[in-house]
């Protein structure tokens, strides 16, 4: 990294990082702060969410979340689910998963992720950070009319869906989507005021470790060279979308 890039970190955010889930989460927890950054700590179950809040250590929100990949397991806890969500401006990783083709599976990811929609709702405004992998068309449906802040994690629907999406709807992107063609070319596709930062760390990585929240500095890169501006310029933008997003509906 470039030493300037050291003065851009602390304008970088990072909307989706299970901090607690990387093999040293007290190491990444100290340069988080070391880098000045603000990072949304998301979580998979109401019991890890429970846990990280009574150990703190937290140098960001902690999100409570309910993963639709374990949904046989997690449906039973939604009404706990529920009252978290009441104690939280930030929620995730919450939404759909298509890749089981159990229909019955699938139908009931929709049940629970619409009852945690309503529930966001109920609350005031709520930022959530969704999974919907091959699931996009029905995630972007169900959010029509949302009074929440939706940000589509890691998108990898169509230009098509992209366009479809309410106009609330923000997209965050990680290291991963700037070094394939479809990812770059959904990017292009995105509102550029819509569009945010994310690791989704440990689970993506990069020169064979877990990508770190300072890692960002490679998709602000990314978007200085798309745009044709400073990466201090892409920089300002991005945190002017995260300054947005945070302010929508509080």
């Amino acid at each position: 990294m470039k030493p300037e890039w050291k003065t851009i970190l602390p304008l970088l955010h990072d909307t989706h990082c299970h901090v607690n889930l990387y093999p040293d989460p007290g190491e990444v927890r100290e340069q988080i702060a070391r880098d000045c950054m603000r990072v949304v700590h998301v979580t998979t179950s109401p019991a890890e969410y429970v846990e990280c809040a009574a150990a703190g250590g937290s140098t960001g929100a902690l999100a409570p979340g309910l993963v639709p990949q374990e949904i046989g397991e997690l449906a039973p806890q939604l009404d706990l689910f529920c009252e978290l969500i009441a104690a939280a401006r930030f929620v995730g990783e919450v939404g759909l998963d298509y890749v089981t083709e159990d229909q019955g599976e699938r139908q009931l990811q929709r049940r629970v992720f619409e009852r945690i929609l309503r529930c966001c709702e109920d609350c005031g405004d709520r930022i959530l950070t969704i999974h919907s992998r091959r699931a996009a068309a029905d995630v972007i449906t169900m959010l029509d009319g949302f009074r929440g802040t939706p940000i589509l994690h890691w998108f990898s629907g169509t230009q098509e869906q992209v366009r479809a999406a309410p106009e609330n709807v923000y997209f965050s992107i990680n290291t991963a989507m700037i070094v394939s063609r479809r990812g770059r070319n959904l990017i292009a596709a995105m509102p550029r005021d819509r569009l945010l930062l994310e690791t989704d760390g440990p689970f993506v990585r990069i020169d064979e470790r877990p990508v770190r929240p300072h890692d960002l500095y490679l998709v602000v890169d990314f978007f200085a060279r798309q745009w044709g501006c400073s990466a201090m310029e892409a920089a300002a933008q991005l945190a002017a979308n995260f300054s947005g997003l945070e302010g929508a509906g509080a």
